[in-house]
């Protein structure tokens, strides 16, 4: 196939009607097949109906995501919020098939265990009875990455999206940034009950959900979603109680220098993104410029001249920029008919931006690589704390590269980096422990969350100092984080994908090739086996060994002199 542009590709909205034809079609098909080339094709034609749908749906969400006010593309995502849970009902109804076969164990040897845990997964979490919960669910999330969108930040005589207000955030101007957050945390405290009320119909919802498919809670449910075929909610705990061990106190001591570099009696929330006295490291170039930068680096990380970077985005398969009526955040969303990904942040010219492009990058490198490892588009991408490993590595693996976007100040920049990779991981456990807290009490009310969310941050942030700032000393600070309306229980896939990438970075400054080896070999698997399964493949040792997160820890404080 001839490499598209990405504007020249036409957004059409996929036949609900279609996509039953077809999956009640092949249902049939694979419940009365008696050989597996009869299941082998019906899969393929179903499959293919499923990429045209999953590549809409992906367009849709580009399109209405670049331009958050175009009226056209937030109507077609309302379609969505129904389509998506009636597609999954219907894609369990094949697979429940695909389980179910007289010829099961021959399939199996055929096409390999995955899919089938696959499919026991969808039919474990989808169900007829729930897909008007499913699409209420879709509609909550988007109404709140709705008002994050529309928002605009009153600062200092002007108005500004969410994305643009990260400069004076990190203001050297000591006043000047606490007036900034106060803007922000003004914001949030404007709707603070609007989001209140929001995740407080998810919660019951999603707890709803668990009940009508047995679940004890949405706890189990939840892993359920994320696909945790080889570890449980207990070693989730003990993973986090290592952090607790062995990263918080590290953290605060980076908090005691951070204080003593800035030179301030007392360290207040709004001056934690400022690590250095004299600011933090920003690119030297514009953002504009952030291309050619990048081209360079992958060029030379891969040894291929062009890299797919530069393919990407001389087919307009990236967009970097921040501005009004773009939706926040960063990510990389692949158009599966294609098998090419699309890269969207929000760059503003901050050392952040660099980190975000190359983690999207690194995704999209994984996508690119992934693309034919199997026949069933389920099965391409791995379980999500394998994909953030992907992104998360290049980071690492592009150090020796930063000059590129920094020149001089490359070394500091890497010095922020590998401290702001330290204060996440306490903060990724705090978020899932969060989790797990609400859904386990899902009568709570509003108050309690913002309690329990406040002594979570005393447990894991024992730091923080929000200068009698009310919604943030009241525990307003989670409504910040959508991952917790979004993607329940995803965040803690960035902390075990954290330290596997620490990991990573350890190998490559003794051995880069190897490192390089390692790291591609796992994106070229995609999901072909479990998570703990695709790392002892590649080599790698799995996060939650008590001895690999007090490996990495010495070793990155050994980096940062600490």
């Amino acid at each position: 196939m001839e490499m598209p542009n990405f504007n020249d590709i036409l957004y059409e909205r996929p036949s609900l009607e279609q996509f039953r034809d077809c999956a009640l079609r092949v249902r049939l098909k694979i419940m009365t097949a008696h050989t597996e080339g009869v299941v082998a094709a019906a899969l393929a034609e179903f499959q293919k109906e499923l990429s045209h749908f999953e590549t809409h749906s992906a367009l849709c969400r580009i399109k209405h995501d670049t331009d958050t006010s175009d009226p056209f593309y937030l109507d077609e995502l309302s379609y969505f919020e129904m389509a998506d849970a009636v597609v999954s009902d219907l894609s369990s109804g094949v697979y429940s098939a695909l389980l179910s076969s007289d010829i099961a164990d021959v399939l199996k040897a055929e096409f390999g265990s995955m899919i089938f845990l696959k499919a026991q997964n969808r039919k474990d979490t989808v169900s007829t009875e729930i897909i008007n919960d499913l699409a209420e669910e879709a509609s909550l999330q988007n109404e709140y990455d709705q008002i994050l969108s529309d928002s605009l930040i009153h600062f200092r005589g002007q108005d500004y999206s969410y994305s643009m207000m990260d400069p004076f955030l990190e203001s050297t101007d000591r006043e000047y940034r606490k007036e900034a957050h106060e803007a922000v945390s003004h914001f949030y405290s404007e709707n603070s009950s609007r989001f209140d009320n929001i995740f407080d119909q998810l919660v019951k919802l999603r707890s709803s959900i668990s009940t009508k498919l047995s679940y004890p809670s949405f706890v189990e449910l939840g892993y359920k979603r994320m696909e945790r075929y080889d570890y449980t909610p207990e070693m989730v705990l003990q993973f986090r109680q290592n952090i607790l061990k062995y990263i918080v106190p590290i953290t605060t001591e980076i908090r005691r220098l951070q204080q003593n570099r800035l030179g301030v009696s007392e360290l207040k929330y709004y001056d934690l993104p400022v690590i250095f006295a004299n600011g933090n490291p920003k690119p030297c170039i514009s953002v504009d410029q952030f291309h050619g930068a990048a081209s360079r680096m992958f060029q030379t990380i891969f040894e291929k001249d062009p890299s797919f970077y530069d393919v990407l985005y001389q087919h307009g398969f990236t967009d970097l920029k921040a501005r009004k009526a773009k939706s926040t955040g960063g990510y990389c969303a692949t158009l599966v008919d294609y098998g090419i990904p699309f890269i969207f942040t929000n760059a503003n010219g901050m050392s952040d931006d660099v980190t975000t492009l190359i983690h999207e990058a690194g995704h999209a490198y994984a996508a690119i690589r992934s693309v034919d490892s199997s026949a069933f588009i389920e099965c391409i991408s791995p379980t999500l704390e394998t994909c953030e490993i992907h992104s998360t590595a290049m980071e690492y693996l592009s150090y020796p590269y930063l000059e590129n976007f920094f020149a001089e100040d490359a070394d500091a920049c890497r010095q922020l980096h590998m401290t702001q990779s330290l204060l996440f991981l306490p903060y990724g456990c705090m978020v899932d422990e969060f989790q797990h807290l609400v859904y386990s009490n899902p009568e709570m009310s509003c108050e309690n969350r913002h309690q329990i969310w406040r002594e979570l941050e005393e447990k894991y942030q024992p730091f923080l100092d929000y200068d009698h700032m009310n919604f943030y000393e009241k525990g307003g600070a989670w409504q910040k984080k959508g991952h917790i309306y979004t993607d329940p229980f995803y965040y803690i896939d960035y902390c075990l994908a954290q330290v596997v990438s620490l990991e990573l970075w350890d190998m490559s400054r003794e051995n880069p090739k190897k490192a390089l080896r390692v790291y591609d070999q796992l994106c070229m698997e995609g999901g072909n086996a479990t998570f703990l399964e695709l790392l002892a493949k590649a080599g790698l040792e799995s996060p939650f060994s008590t001895d690999i997160i007090k490996r990495v820890a010495y070793r990155a404080c050994d980096f940062l002199n600490l």
